[in-house]
């Protein structure tokens, strides 16, 4: 009976380990999403377009993404082809599903370390958190270092097409988002993640302290 209720135990705290990662993800990718007009990088030559209105072109990529209700992509001042804007709705599906998961995990979330907290099962969450972080920053780092091929990956995970080799001279909009552009959100969204953990696992440390100060 107590092998039983162990194994219950730690696999509820595995799977909240599993649920803080994915919250931290999707909060991470949408704050970098939301934030990522202030990396624009504006090249000499863009079809004689001015900066204000390549950012505004930008936003309104944003904006497509982010909203289910929005189904065409139009750009005022920038050419777009058909695979590019193909590649944006693609993209457009990825962004939208991590919404709807960040809405769903933050309040289970919430729920499942509550529980935690009541039924005084918080510390078996440390050593899987630390676990957790370190894995997170190895591979992160990984990541940032070899950014180039892990980038191609991604996307021939992610997408069943070619459509995300953008033509410059037919889309000029990718010329606003250099590789430099992705590592540097990459390395933002990698950071954010490492932080709302830290947050969470800092609650759990101040939880735990707080109810062995009272024992």
């Amino acid at each position: 009976m107590n092998g039983k209720y162990e194994l219950v135990q730690w696999t509820r705290a595995i799977l909240l380990i599993l649920l803080s990662l994915i919250t931290a993800v999707s909060i991470a990718l949408f704050i970098v999403v939301n934030i990522s007009p202030l990396f624009l990088t504006f090249p000499h030559n863009s079809m004689g377009v001015s900066p204000h209105k390549l950012r505004l072109d930008y936003l309104r990529v944003i904006k497509y993404l982010q909203l289910p209700w929005i189904n065409t992509l139009k750009l005022n001042y920038l050419p777009i082809a058909h695979s590019a804007t193909h590649h944006f709705a693609d993209v457009k599906q990825l962004i939208v599903a991590n919404e709807v998961i960040m809405i769903g995990a933050v309040p289970l979330l919430i729920y499942g370390l509550k529980k935690q907290k009541r039924q005084n099962q918080l510390w078996r969450l440390l050593l899987p958190f630390q676990v957790l972080f370190i894995l997170l920053v190895f591979s992160g780092f990984m990541g940032i270092t070899n950014f180039d091929a892990y980038f191609i990956k991604f996307h021939h995970l992610f997408f069943n097409n070619m459509d995300w080799v953008f033509n410059p001279r037919t889309s000029p909009i990718i010329l606003l988002m250099p590789e430099s552009f992705f590592t540097l959100l990459f390395s933002l969204w990698l950071l954010i993640t490492l932080l709302i953990l830290l947050i969470i696992w800092g609650w759990i440390k101040w939880k735990l302290r707080i109810f062995f100060s009272k024992t």
